[in-house]
């Protein structure tokens, strides 16, 4: 049994399969479908998970930690113990983690759990996948696969199911967008198109009824309360725009109401008002679903389903912006909340396939799944190269739309006549782009080649990308043998040969 993790910013979902294979929701040790995505370090050195630790936080806000998935991918430190111990994304993803692998997975299953899919972003970084996967090291789980959301979605609303469909699945998650284009053609189930933004999400949309209510509270007391003379006051606006947004998805109009330094204000938002608010941000994801279908030179006419999945693709705008872009109805049979986690159990299934390993559940073992699933690259991944002016670009070695997993090389010229060291700078970028418009991924050298005067072909560079899109590069110098591998980790160490 291999549970599948919907990793959101906002709430995890897990999901495992029932005794015929099709996947369930698990619910949390307090009978909920999700568990809240924040963290609390209380003062006797405790953690608390979830909404334990949301709660918690309205008295002691400065210890809770809640933006820690628009932080995968960097090196930020969100939280500092007293005892000077640092905790980074990757480190409050762990501790997620294993709340949810102790307090849902194996309680309620009564089976140890070593290893998960957890789904991700399709626009994450090699860093970011990495990081997530160190995240889950920390909760003692093996990552089996890391399936794209918007795929994972696509499986968890059985467009495997249907033969010959191409589905638009527009994933507006709490902190990232993605928007891909997935289709079926017989057996197999086939990404063909992605676009994301790493920030945009939910928590936008929230950020736009937080200022409404803030300016109505300035309006009426004259003051604007801040975040570090106020914070107990900012924590409480922040539950108070989450149930905002909820109301204002079913009524045209919601009420709330906030208090700071004895200070009330009795809001109310309409949705018009809300709306108005949020057009940029839904034109934002108008236009990736528009550049999406571009991107595969197709039209409207040849999009057969509509996924608006996501907790960003609550508010009635989204859905009614999609159908007038589109000209169709989103689907009404979509499962957006849950249907990543119940996605990722399908992916984990056609895995072990894949590697032609038993799905054993407690009362036998599974037949592989009847089709098979491609993923592709969601950005393009080169070197870095001087062109004829002598200006470093990026060459791209890895496309864009590439599938999943992909192997691709190339052979470059040195830069110089008797060169005998190759720096190899990896870059996230568009082919011919400049290099300091793109991502340094990483770097590694090759040393000690033979001196030749002139500028052959000579250093040939390949890119790996396992299942989980992990890239792994190789330099080998044609004219010495000489070697060097890098894989792209968090930390960055090369292993040269």
């Amino acid at each position: 049994m291999i549970p599948g993790i919907d990793a959101g910013g906002f709430k995890f979902k897990v999901c495992i399969p029932d005794l015929a294979g099709n996947p369930q929701i698990l619910t949390n040790k307090l009978g909920e479908p999700s568990t809240r995505s924040v963290v609390f370090f209380a003062e006797d050195g405790s953690i608390l998970v979830g909404t334990e630790a949301e709660n918690a936080a309205l008295l002691s806000p400065e210890r809770a930690v809640s933006d820690w998935k628009g932080r995968m991918g960097t090196e930020d430190v969100l939280y500092r113990a007293p005892d000077g111990k640092e905790y980074r994304a990757e480190n409050i993803l762990g501790i997620l983690l294993t709340k949810v692998k102790e307090d849902t997975i194996e309680a309620k299953t009564g089976e140890v759990c070593e290893e998960a899919v957890i789904t991700i972003p399709a626009n994450y970084t090699d860093v970011q996948k990495e990081q997530t996967k160190e995240g889950a090291e920390e909760a003692g789980l093996k990552v089996l696969l890391m399936p794209h959301e918007p795929t994972a979605a696509a499986l968890g609303n059985g467009l495997h199911k249907k033969r010959n469909c191409r589905a638009l699945v527009c994933d507006v998650g709490g902190v990232t967008t993605d928007v891909s284009i997935v289709q079926t053609k017989g057996n197999l189930c086939e990404v063909i198109a992605t676009n994301g933004k790493p920030k945009l999400g939910g928590r936008d949309f929230n950020a736009c009824l937080e200022e409404m209510l803030l300016e109505q509270f300035e309006d009426l007391h004259h003051y604007r309360p801040s975040r570090r003379e106020h914070p107990i006051f900012h924590q409480d606006l922040s539950l108070r725009v989450e149930q905002l947004k909820l109301s204002l998805t079913a009524s045209l109009h919601a009420q709330t109401v906030l208090s700071c330094n004895g200070d009330l204000l009795k809001a109310t938002i309409s949705r018009d008002q809300f709306n108005s608010r949020v057009l940029p941000l839904v034109e934002e994801v108008m236009k990736m679903a528009e550049q999406t279908v571009k991107d595969v030179n197709l039209g409207w006419d040849s999009i057969d389903e509509i996924f608006a999945v996501g907790g960003g693709c609550m508010p009635p705008i989204v859905v009614e912006h999609l159908e007038k872009l589109t000209g169709k109805k989103v689907s009404r049979r979509c499962e957006p909340h849950c249907a990543a986690a119940l996605g990722a159990v399908i992916a984990g299934r056609l895995e072990y396939a894949r590697l032609g390993k038993e799905y054993r559940i407690s009362t036998g073992t599974l037949p592989p799944p009847n089709f098979y699933l491609r993923e592709i690259l969601s950005r393009s991944i080169g070197v870095a190269v001087l062109d004829d002016n002598q200006k470093e670009i990026c060459s791209e070695i890895l496309a864009k739309d590439i599938p999943i997993p992909s192997t691709q090389a190339r052979v470059f010229k040195m830069s110089e006549p008797d060169q005998t060291d190759v720096l190899i700078r990896i870059l996230d970028g568009e082919d011919g782009v400049e290099e300091d418009k793109c991502v340094e991924l990483g770097r590694f050298e090759l040393k000690g080649l033979t001196a030749r005067p002139d500028l052959i072909g000579r250093i040939e560079i390949v890119f790996h990308l396992d299942v989980n899109g992990i890239l792994t590069a190789t330099a080998r110098d044609i004219v010495s043998g000489k070697t060097a591998e890098l894989q792209i980790a968090y930390k960055n160490k090369a292993q040269s040969s």
